[in-house]
Order: C-alpha cells, then structure tokens, then sequence
C-alpha cells in the first residue's frame, strides 16, 4: 500500500536506508529490482525522486550482489530520471567533488550522493561507513545507506568483527538474511 507523500518536496531518504532487502531478494532480476525497490519506497515516500532514487540504489545494490565492480556499480544502466538532480547523480557527477561539497542530509538524492561519494573514496567497509557517518549532519541514515553498499561489495567478512558482537539482535538479523538469500526469487 502506497502511504507516502507525493509532494516533491517530502523526498527524503528514509527508503533508502532499508532497501538492501529488496535487491537481496531479486538479485536475480534487475527488472524485478526495480519494480520492487520503487513500491518499497511508496509505502513511505511517494513523491517522484524518493522513488527513482531507491531505484536507482537498487540497481547499484544488485550489481554489487552480484559481484560488480565499482566501477560497474556506478554504471548501471537506468532509464532517464525525471529531475535534473538526480540525472546528475546517476551519471556519477559527484565521483570528484571535494568532500567539502558532500552532505549526507534528509534529502534523497544529496544522501545518496553521499553514500556513494564515501563508498568510492575507500578501500573496505569499516572506512565507508566511518567516512560516511563523520560527514555528519544525517549521519546516521548515510551510514546506514553506505553500510548497505559496502556489505553488498566486501561481504559480511570485511564488517569488523567488534562492530558485529555489538550489534543489537545480531543474530535474527543474521538468520533472516540467510533465509533471504535461500529463498531468493529465481526467474527461471
């Protein structure tokens, strides 16, 4: 059910701080992908450019997945976006901006930049989410959004293992995604 506001202007980037299962599940099947990583998004964020962003993150979580390169990651294909903004981000114009002009904010599009921006500009999961949570200002949810990307891209291997003890019901967490995985959709 499709409960989120579609003013423009209430494009925030709550969706995208919880949207890794969906690619888990149709690791399989870009279309599925992002069919379903858009109707994740309505449930709380309907305007336009919520959705096509967790489209667009989507994709990016379904290559890493999948075993992609950063490079592919970042240049997965995506049909035109609507606004000017988030064309901008899909082509990856953010991949040398000074980090003085990245803010992780409550704004979809500029906290997935900034995800991205500190996912690109490290080497393992523990400094992509470092990076992303010292930006500061919505720092939680960029880390969360980052956190998503690196894991995908290094693998629960490379999450600190003091950070994964400390985890609040690790465990559950643990045993859903497994079964996520195991029960995948496969479009065969």
């Amino acid at each position: 059910m499709a409960a989120g506001s579609i003013e423009p202007n209430s494009a925030g980037n709550g969706a995208l701080m919880r949207l890794a299962p969906v690619p888990m599940y149709f690791a399989q099947d870009e279309m599925a992908v992002f069919r379903y990583a858009g109707d994740s998004t309505r449930t709380t964020h309907g305007a336009r450019e919520a959705i096509e962003c967790s489209r667009l993150f989507g994709l990016q979580l379904r290559a890493a997945l999948n075993g992609g390169s950063k490079a592919e990651i970042f240049s997965v294909a995506y049909p035109k976006p609507s606004s000017p903004k988030l064309a901008s981000l899909a082509a990856g114009e953010w991949f040398n901006k000074p980090i003085e002009h990245i803010k992780g904010s409550g704004y979809c599009v500029q906290s997935l930049e900034a995800a991205l921006w500190c996912f690109r500009h490290t080497a393992s999961f523990r400094d992509a989410v470092l990076k992303a949570a010292n930006l500061g200002d919505d720092a939680d949810t960029t880390a969360a959004i980052c956190g998503q990307l690196a894991g995908a891209f290094y693998g629960i291997q490379d999450i600190p293992n003091e950070w994964v003890e400390r985890l609040a019901m690790g465990d559950e967490i643990l045993a859903l995604s497994d079964r996520l995985l195991a029960e995948r959709y496969n479009p065969v």
